[in-house]
């Protein structure tokens, strides 16, 4: 249950992985690498920052930006209208009749269905420093998973090199296996506040089909029912 998060450099979460001396070879492009890989497959999205960026869409297509790492939604500038993901796939350009706007991704391009105009476009950003380093969260459920994935890549290595007997490189990743999965339930776990919203959702009488158009901005407001 995280609701307000600290962040460290990079650069601390290596000094303590030095520390071990069979990790003495770890060096900074390497635990960017780790960190990164270890971000998305443990899904914390609560690591990541959220931002809006508005961008110039010609000739179907826009530039995203640079630290984008999943797309939240698009939207349309100036009518605040929504994009749904595209389906079409033959990218036929659009008909006479009228449908819904929308987009897909292709490495960092955005395509939409309509031709020239701007989007905005809410997404989740790995934080970094003013070099560009990453910021990881300063936690220590967190920190010890972090360098618990780092020791069993590293030990792994050490394994298949007949470097280390099996029973210390599987004593490492049970120990990872532990550390994942307390930081998981700690940073999954929803907070009083989230857990309102979530409760609000599932006990409306009357679905609410249109949530997406508005950026689900009213999804966890809570249903009064007014008897006359």
């Amino acid at each position: 249950m995280i609701e307000n998060i600290q962040y460290i450099n990079l650069r601390e979460i290596l000094a303590r992985v030095l520390d071990h001396p069979m990790l003495q070879d770890v060096n900074l492009e390497s635990a960017i690498r780790y960190s990164l890989d270890f971000i998305r497959k443990m899904g914390l999205p609560e690591v990541y920052l959220e931002k809006v960026e508005t961008i110039e869409v010609e000739n179907y297509r826009g530039k995203l930006p640079c630290d984008l790492i999943i797309v939240n939604q698009v939207r349309d500038h100036n009518s605040q209208v929504c994009l749904r993901s595209m389906t079409d796939n033959f990218n036929e350009l659009p008909s006479r009749l009228k449908s819904q706007p929308s987009f897909k991704t292709q490495g960092q391009i955005i395509y939409t269905s309509f031709c020239d105009g701007c989007i905005d476009v809410s997404y989740k950003a790995i934080n970094t420093d003013e070099d560009g380093l990453p910021m990881l969260p300063e936690n220590p459920v967190f920190m010890d998973a972090l360098e618990n994935y780092i020791k069993v890549k590293r030990f792994r290595i050490l394994f298949d090199q007949q470097k280390i007997p099996f029973n210390i490189y599987q004593s490492a990743r049970q120990e990872y296996f532990e550390s994942a999965r307390a930081c998981h339930g700690m940073f999954a776990t929803p907070s009083e506040s989230e857990m309102e919203s979530i409760t609000s959702m599932m006990h409306q009488l009357i679905p609410r089909l249109n949530e997406f158009q508005g950026g689900f901005k009213n999804l966890g407001d809570k249903e009064y029912t007014k008897f006359k």
